[in-house]
Order: C-alpha cells, then structure tokens, then sequence
C-alpha cells in the first residue's frame, strides 16, 4: 500500500460521525483549491513561496482575498492569493467565475431593485465579505444584454385578442446631461388568457413613428393579428396602429380622455363635470352615450369647450368599447393594465433616480419585468366567456389562427 492510501486510511479512521466526514471533506477541498492557487501563483511570478523578489523580478505576493466557491455539495470560502502588480489572473478559480453563481443571482437581484454598482459593491462586501469592484458588477450584469436581446427577439404568438401600449420614462444620462428618456411597453393577452409582455424599447421620446416601429418589429416576430388595441390618445397613435394592423380596433382609454378633460377644469366644476361625463363610459350603448355626450356638450360646451371638442374629434375611437359585451368592456376601456405594470416597474426602480446609459436601464427594467411576470401565471377573469364571445365576435379571425395553429 503506498504512502497516498496509508494516509487515506488514517484519515478515515478519525472520522466518527457524518458532520466530521463533511467537516474533513470541506477543509480538502480548501486546501486543495489554495495549494493549487499558490502554485499558479510561483509559476505567474517565476519564484516560489518565502523567496525574495530581485530587482528584475519587482512583483510579489501581496496577501490574499477570500472568495465564495461554490460546489455540488455547497459553498467553501477559499483565500485567493494576490500580487501586488495586481494581473494574477488563476485558472483554478478564474475571476468572476460562474462558480460563486448563487453571489451573482444576488447581484442580478439587487441589481434589479435599482441598487447602483458602488451600492451593491459595498453590500457584497459587508453581507459576503467578498470585494466585487464596481467595473467587475457591472461586467456580471452585462451578461444580461444577450438574455435580453434573445427575449427581445423571440417568436411571438400568431394572434394576440387584445395588447395595451404605455411608455414608461426614466432619466438617463446622455452625451453629459440627463435626458428624461421613454421605454415603451407592449402587453399582449394570449389565447390562453394569460398576459405577457412582449417587448420593450428604449427611445428618445415617445411618438407615433416610434410606435409604428414598435408594431412592425412585432409583425416581423410573428404576429399576424391583433384583435383589440388599447392605448392613449397620443396624436398619431390610432393612424400608426391602422398601419400596422389595419382590422384592429383602436379603443383610447377613457381615463387617460378623462384627466384630459379635466386639465383646465376649475375645482368647483370638477364634480359635476366628472357626473356628465360619466354617463358618456357608463352608457349601456352608444345611441345612449351619443345623448350623453349631446347633454355634456349643452352643459360645458360655452366653458370648456376645448373638452367638449377632444370627446367629439375622437368619439369613433373612445366608444369601440360600448360595442362588446361588459366583460370584455372591463378590460379594454382602459390602459389599466399596462399603467399597474408600470406602477410595480417603478417600485422595483425606485431606488435609481438616473441611469448612465440606456444599457443600463434596459437591464434594471428587464430584470423587474422578469420578476413581476412570474406570478402572471392565472388566466383574466372570466377569460372562458371572453374567448366565447371575441369568437362570436370575430369569427374569421379567430377561427384562421386556431386552425394553422
């Protein structure tokens, strides 16, 4: 028996109780892992342990840094050692290795809370006792861009029954000052019932031509149809959808129509005003809601007549939603879907008042939109009586999906 199993053997033997035996295997692998190091480094710097550097040889050994290695059975803190020319790059445990992943998912998560790289680098180092730089975290979050540009780039469903549009603005700085920048935000719901959020674009601002680039790069990701579309009454938005899908029906959101009307509306006109409009959306057709808006008109016309003329140059386009049953009514008559999206984006951000580049806030987005549609896992409401009817109601369509599906 050689000299490698007789110690083998005597090691077993002092081993008396499972806790002993991971104990014991634990401080190998330390050890094991360190040795391996220390010999990478005499071979970086050309001279071993305990010998002096000479003049031609300026770099040295300067301590060590402890990192968290992560293994099938568990974590181990091992020294890494360091020189003082600080380019000592081991194989062993590269830098930002994959193998303290579990520290990086921890990264990607504060990350995505909207915590800043020097933030998260000071965390990392008071939690874990771990020393990440600010470039190295932002080196392990760039690994997102290519997870985001594959989901961005995804296959999307043939049909969608209904999508919402919104934007959502962040401040971020561009060119050395802080441009106030708009992501849009598209949210389809599915044949199953089920939302996802298809997309998101980082743009200057928010316009109808960047919209109409929006919903060309989702034809090009397969959506053939869209049944129903529900945004704001952003000027041009209605012509951009026709473009791109020209048998969708464009429904304004009647809360965003609201808040337009009341802009200008002096505090002691706000209740009654509020009282005409309403029976406008709570109309039980559109005969009724013409009569209403007939009434509003006689009422408000003479004072704010600059309302009176937003509902009448938009009715066509505020009213699509009195022609469907109350079921489908309930969610397509706003953008209210896509503005608690956003209200749960900004929880997620809130902590990031600027961000340095687009880069940036792309992936602190992404990372919240990962989280937040992980619980969209239940169908709408009612979703089994909503399908039933948008069959009734769009028959052709519908049925030439399902069948080349």
């Amino acid at each position: 028996m050689d000299r490698k199993n007789e110690l083998l053997e005597e090691l077993i033997k002092e081993i008396k109780s499972k806790e002993e035996f991971y104990a014991i295997k634990d401080q190998l692998f330390k050890r094991g892992i360190e040795t391996l190091l220390n010999a990478e480094m005499t071979l970086h710097l050309g001279y071993p342990k305990n010998q002096k550097a000479t003049e031609r040889r300026a770099n040295s050994r300067n301590g060590t840094t402890p990192k968290v290695v992560k293994t099938s059975e568990g974590e181990v803190l091992v020294d890494i050692p360091r020189d003082r020319s600080g380019d000592f790059d081991p194989i062993t445990v590269p830098k930002h290795s994959r193998m303290s992943q579990q520290l990086e998912e921890v990264i990607m998560q504060l990350y995505a809370k909207g915590m800043s790289t020097h933030d998260i680098s000071d965390h990392m180092y008071q939690v874990y006792g771990i020393q990440y730089t600010a470039s190295a975290i932002s080196t392990i979050t760039n690994q997102l861009l290519e997870d985001i540009s594959q989901w961005q780039n995804r296959p999307l469903e043939s049909l969608y029954p209904v999508i919402w549009l919104d934007a959502i603005r962040y401040k971020v700085k561009q060119d050395s000052r802080i441009v106030n920048k708009a992501i849009l935000v598209v949210i389809g719901l599915k044949m199953d019932g089920k939302k996802e959020v298809l997309g998101l674009w980082v743009y200057e601002t928010e316009s109808s031509a960047f919209w109409l680039e929006v919903l060309s790069e989702l034809k090009a990701r397969g959506v053939q149809d869209v049944l129903i579309v529900s945004s704001d009454n952003l000027k041009g938005l209605t012509e951009a959808i026709k473009a791109a899908f020209p048998n969708a029906v464009t429904q304004i959101c009647i809360v965003h129509q609201i808040r337009n009307s009341l802009k200008h509306v002096s505090y002691k006109d706000r209740k009654a005003l509020l009282m005409d409009l309403k029976r406008i959306y709570q109309a039980p057709g559109e005969q009724a809601a013409r009569e209403a808006l007939d009434h509003f008109k006689s009422m408000w016309n003479s004072k704010y007549g600059y309302a009176v003329k937003s509902w009448e140059s938009n009715w066509e386009n505020l009213t699509h939603f009195l022609n469907f049953p109350p079921e489908v009514r309930k969610i397509i008559y706003t953008t209210n879907v896509i503005e608690s999206f956003n209200s749960m984006l900004r929880k997620f951000t809130r902590n990031k008042k600027q961000f340095p580049n687009n880069d940036s806030v792309l992936k602190s987005v992404w990372l919240a939109v990962q989280q937040i549609s992980r619980k969209w896992t239940m169908q709408m409401k009612d979703w089994g009586l909503i399908i039933n009817q948008l069959t009734i109601l769009f028959p052709e369509r519908v049925k030439q999906i399902q069948f080349f599906n």
